[in-house]
């Protein structure tokens, strides 16, 4: 077992963990990011070893994506994050914004699962922006059976709400860093529990153009407990890199993501935009060395595809975002999405 102490980090010098050595010197980093950098590191490197099994975790929904956009590039958007959807993938995205944006959601999940996301984001001068999200799911209902599978008469379901305030804050021209701070009830069956979560992310826009870097730590926070021991949330420790080309049209994506509940899987994902107006996307998500989505639920499973398209009307942009998914056994999802920018 490797041990780190507080002598075994020097910042603005080079240190050494788990057989990779960090050097912090950096003509535009401060002191004291350098210290945050480090605890995102640490995070990213030591997460594995925290993880658990599948289903160990509460408030599951918190992992539900958002953003037919975002889905569609496979998921691998933390690097990315430059419209409203940025308060769930990456807060510090939310700084490139262009202006305001607004975005409503509806997704045909699971069976009877639907849920809805609605979000807002806009610039606060040069150095900050701020957002605002919600996301509410519905199970439906289902009549209660006793443990000899009789009708009791009830009714079971789950219902689930989150609402997420969002802000990014430059610090240099290289470095945007962003908090979302999160409100999350839930209900089962009539018994309600509810609890606070955050996110914090970093975006850092590298000396090479056009190449982006961003890190998010999703779901900090203590647990939901409904009766008496509390349910720990699906943290994530979530890293990215983009890279545009062909004039800013085609964005390849990869992210990859270290969670608490589960193996770490890896992302990739693009889009081509054709005058701004059209636009194509593609991911795929792999899980682990060998890609196990294709164990035993067929090879299309992690797949992603979608488009969109953005017209203007009188000076705005509203556009209209489609994003398909397959889950292997769990059959095929639909994501849908209106946008207003202005």
């Amino acid at each position: 077992m490797t041990v780190i102490s507080a002598g075994d980090i020097i910042f603005s010098r080079n240190f050494y963990f788990k057989g990779v050595y960090f050097t912090l010197r950096h003509p535009f980093l401060p002191l004291k990011f350098q210290k945050a950098l480090v605890f995102f590191v640490f995070c990213t490197i030591a997460s594995p070893a925290f993880s658990g099994d599948t289903g160990t975790t509460g408030a599951v929904e918190l992992k539900i994506p958002v953003g037919p956009r975002a889905i569609a590039m496979g998921q691998a958007f933390v690097a990315v994050a430059d419209d409203a959807n940025a308060i769930y993938w990456n807060p510090a995205g939310l700084r490139q914004l262009g202006g305001t944006h607004l975005t409503a959601q509806y997704d045909v999940f699971i069976e009877t699962v639907r849920y809805q996301y609605f979000a807002g984001g806009t610039k606060l001068g040069n150095e900050a922006a701020i957002g605002l999200s919600g996301k509410l799911l519905s199970t439906g209902t289902d009549p209660a059976i006793d443990a000899s599978g009789n009708p009791t008469g009830g009714s079971v379901g789950e219902s689930y709400m989150d609402i997420d305030l969002a802000g990014a804050y430059r610090l240099s021209y290289y470095f945007d860093v962003g908090l979302t701070a999160k409100y999350i009830t839930k209900s089962l069956s009539g018994t309600t529990a509810s609890t606070f979560a955050a996110d914090l992310g970093v975006l850092y826009k590298t000396p090479i153009p056009h190449l982006k870097a961003g890190i998010n730590v999703q779901n900090i926070g203590p647990g939901m407990k409904f009766v008496t021991t509390p349910d720990a949330l699906p943290l994530n420790v979530k890293l990215g890199l983009c890279y545009k080309m062909f004039e800013d049209n085609f964005t390849i994506a990869y992210d990859m993501n270290f969670p608490n509940d589960n193996a770490i899987s890896a992302n990739i994902g693009g889009e081509y935009w054709y005058k701004d107006t059209l636009v194509g996307r593609f991911g795929y998500q792999f899980q682990g060395s060998i890609d196990k989505n294709q164990v035993g639920i067929g090879g299309k499973a992690g797949l992603f595809l979608g488009a969109g398209v953005k017209i203007s009307v009188f000076k705005n942009f509203i556009g209209l975002d489609y994003a398909w998914t397959d889950t292997g056994f769990l059959g095929s999802n639909h994501h849908f999405a209106l946008d207003y920018y202005f």
